[in-house]
């Protein structure tokens, strides 16, 4: 547990810096991004592998919020994900002998335990953070990827923890958007002070919305800046005053014809 803080500690203070002091962006042709708080939500359907081998389908429901002012974000979401991965007896088996051995007495406790360990359905909720790049923020076609760790089940008894990376490409639209994300995860589980590992493979696609507004910099950077016309200064204006105009004694007198 103390790792999985320091962890968390360690991936908010590198956010920090981009977060505090990242400056509104304009993008050519595109405009500005409306907010840099999104909500999302998304189902996804993949592959699930034991650590023996055994494969099955999985299935992910999600919903999260992300913070990217511009091109580094932080997200946390909520993840239920179920793995329908077909049992191991023999695995089961071995492992109750072990864990019993040598007088036998606790095999039945042990290999329910390891039953329930590797039964078809089982399905956890896991509680998802992490940073994210986007290479385009705010622009028509957005690609990014994340990385980070769920938790689940946390306690003394048993606790399931994974960790995840991800690819995705997001499809903005006024203010809402569309994903799709290719995802790979390990997820590591102990129970009754065994350690069960599964690999996951899946494709996640869903729908975004932009909440909240930009700030009024980003108004004042799209907003194009008028230039003044130029006032002509004191000093010219009395030129013009000043300039000689001719006058009834400069008149040009007509001359008198010599005989």
């Amino acid at each position: 547990m103390k790792k999985i803080i320091s962890l968390f500690v360690v991936c908010i203070s590198s956010l920090l810096p981009f977060s505090l002091f990242a400056e509104p962006f304009t993008l050519i042709g595109q405009g500005t991004q409306i907010s840099p708080f999104t909500a999302k939500i998304g189902i996804g359907a993949g592959q699930a592998e034991y650590q023996y081998g055994l494969a099955g389908r999985s299935e992910t429901y999600r919903a999260g919020f992300e913070y990217n002012p511009r091109n580094f974000g932080f997200e946390i979401g909520v993840n239920r994900s179920s793995y329908f991965i077909p049992p191991d007896r023999s695995t089961e088996m071995s492992s109750a002998m072990i864990l019993s051995a040598p007088t036998f007495d606790n095999f039945g406790y042990y290999f329910a335990g390891a039953s329930m360990i590797d039964k078809i359905t089982f399905s956890k909720t896991f509680l998802d953070l992490g940073p994210t790049f986007h290479f385009r923020p705010g622009s028509k076609f957005d690609p990014y990827i994340g990385a980070g760790f769920g938790i689940a089940d946390i306690g003394a008894k048993q606790s399931t923890l994974r960790a995840y990376g991800k690819l995705g490409v997001r499809m903005n639209f006024e203010r809402s958007f569309l994903f799709f994300e290719l995802e790979g995860a390990s997820i590591n589980r102990h129970f009754l002070g065994e350690k069960y590992v599964y690999g996951e493979g899946s494709g996640i696609f869903g729908f975004g919305y932009y909440f909240g507004s930009a700030s009024s910099s980003d108004n004042k950077q799209v907003a194009p800046v008028k230039q003044k016309e130029e006032e002509p200064t004191p000093k010219q204006e009395e030129v013009k005053k000043e300039e000689p105009t001719p006058s009834k004694t400069e008149e040009v007198q007509p001359t008198e014809d010599k005989p």
